[in-house]
């Protein structure tokens, strides 16, 4: 079975879970990850590629920061405008020091979008592991640009799944939202 279709599969269940809240989404993330590493390095994506080597570690993180959470509450919330401006700024120096890299050590075709993508996709997940809401917004702007890449490296399956994506943001947000909900009924 094509390495693609297999890391499809994984990726289309761990965003699912996300979108549900569930905390098996982080095991999912590592062995989907493991497995794009591999067809976005085929694809010389090498930013993606590397990006799904650092989303190992942070679904580390965010598995064992959700695990102490469910143990005793959920807490989706939405972040503080002192955290919006951090996210930006850490955005934008990742974006430099990755698109810096890329030109520098890699026959990357396109290392400003990698670059650009990659950053705001280590974002995302830093703000999904700390359950903020609008981590939903970062990832559906991320994945249609993302489209258009895939479509460009001839990565047309894995196109499709950001396309799915997108639909599971949207259902991520209305979920996490009604979570919100009923944890500040309970307070």
């Amino acid at each position: 079975m094509n390495l693609e279709i297999i890391a499809f599969v994984l990726s289309l269940f761990c965003v699912a879970l996300n979108a549900k809240g569930h905390v098996l989404t982080w095991p999912l993330a590592i062995i989907s990850s493991l497995a794009y590493s591999w067809v976005f390095q085929d694809a010389k994506l090498f930013g993606d590629a590397a990006l799904q080597l650092v989303f190992v570690v942070l679904a580390i993180y965010g598995w064992i920061k959700w695990f102490k959470k469910t143990t005793s509450s959920i807490t989706f919330k939405h972040i503080q405008a002192k955290s919006i401006t951090y996210m930006v700024i850490a955005c934008l120096a990742l974006f430099v020091l990755i698109k810096f890299a890329l030109i520098q050590y890699t026959s990357s075709d396109v290392p400003t979008i990698d670059a650009f993508l990659t950053a705001a996709s280590l974002v995302a997940t830093y703000m999904s592991a700390h359950k903020w809401i609008e981590n939903w917004l970062v990832w559906a702007f991320v994945d249609v640009i993302y489209i258009g890449l895939y479509i460009f490296k001839g990565l047309y399956l894995t196109a499709v799944l950001y396309g799915l994506f997108i639909a599971l943001c949207v259902l991520g947000w209305h979920q996490w939202s009604k979570l919100m909900g009923s944890e500040g009924n309970k307070a």
